[in-house]
C-alpha cells in the first residue's frame, strides 16, 4: 500500500510562500497612487506593503534572524532613494512617496525592535 503524504512543492519546501502576492500588489498600488494626482497616501500605502513583503521574504528565507534589522535597512534605503529622487530629478511625487515610506518603515522597525526585545 502506498502511503499518502501531504502535498507540497517538494520535500524540502512543504508549502508555498505567501509573500509574492503582497509584493506585486504593493508595487501595483504604489504605481496607481503615483499615476493619479492626489493619491500620494495610496502610493505610500502600496510601498509600505511592498517593504513589508521584502522584510517578510528576508525573514522567511532565513536571511534575517529578526524583523527589525531588515525593516531598518529597507526603510533607510527607501528614505535615501526618495530623498535622492526628490532632490535630483523631476519625479518629486515618487520621491515624496519613497521618503514617506522610509519614515514609516523606520518607525515600524523601532516598534519591532521594542517588541522583539521585550521592551514594549
Amino acid at each position: 500500500m502506498v502511503e499518502q503524504t501531504e502535498q507540497g512543492l517538494s520535500d524540502q519546501y512543504p508549502r508555498a510562500s505567501p509573500w509574492p502576492i503582497p509584493f506585486v500588489l504593493g508595487f501595483v498600488i504604489s504605481e496607481i497612487g503615483i499615476l493619479f494626482d492626489g493619491l500620494l497616501p495610496v502610493a505610500v500605502g502600496g510601498l509600505v506593503l511592498l517593504a513589508g513583503s521584502v522584510v517578510g521574504i528576508l525573514r522567511e528565507s532565513g536571511f534575517a534572524a529578526t524583523l527589525y534589522r531588515p525593516a531598518l535597512a529597507v526603510g533607510a534605503l527607501f528614505g535615501a532613494g526618495g530623498a535622492a529622487l526628490y532632490v535630483a530629478t523631476s519625479a518629486t511625487a515618487r520621491g515624496l512617496a519613497l521618503a514617506g515610506t522610509g519614515v514609516v518603515v523606520v518607525a515600524a522597525s523601532v516598534a519591532l525592535f521594542l517588541y522583539e526585545t521585550g521592551r514594549l
